[in-house]
């Protein structure tokens, strides 16, 4: 018999203006995109993670094409950093190069860019860990 830990995994695609999400269901077999957050009122994180019973969270480095930090890799890490200060669960940082414009040449609707981004990273991660 197959058990299973019940708990989510959420991704998330940090921006300036705008957090993609993707969550995955209960079994962590289906990612699923949901409505952005703004980053403004990214405290609305944390009540996210209760209501859907998170236990880790991914979030995507922008690295260069090479592997190199950017500007804004450091901004991803002070907020890898904020999320685990104040949502206390482990945060993953997963390499999301090249993942934003995989998406885009698919999607044009800017409104659903970041949470597919998201849930693209989530897609790859729960491959990895099968």
């Amino acid at each position: 018999m197959i058990t299973y830990n019940l708990g989510r995994i959420l991704a998330l695609d940090y921006g300036t203006k705008r957090i993609g999400i993707a969550v995955t269901d209960e079994t962590k077999t289906i990612s699923i995109p949901k409505p952005y957050i703004l980053n403004a009122e990214k405290e609305k994180l944390n009540e996210f993670v209760k209501e859907n019973e998170v236990e880790e969270i991914l979030l995507g480095l922008p690295l260069g094409l090479s592997g190199q930090e950017t500007e804004s890799t450091k901004k991803v890490r002070e907020f890898g950093a904020w999320l685990k200060e104040t949502i206390n669960l482990p945060v993953r940082l997963i390499d999301e190069r090249l993942t934003t414009q995989e998406i885009r040449r698919t999607e044009t609707n800017k409104e659903l860019i970041d949470s597919l981004v998201a849930q693209k990273m989530l897609e790859r991660y729960l491959e990895k860990i099968r």
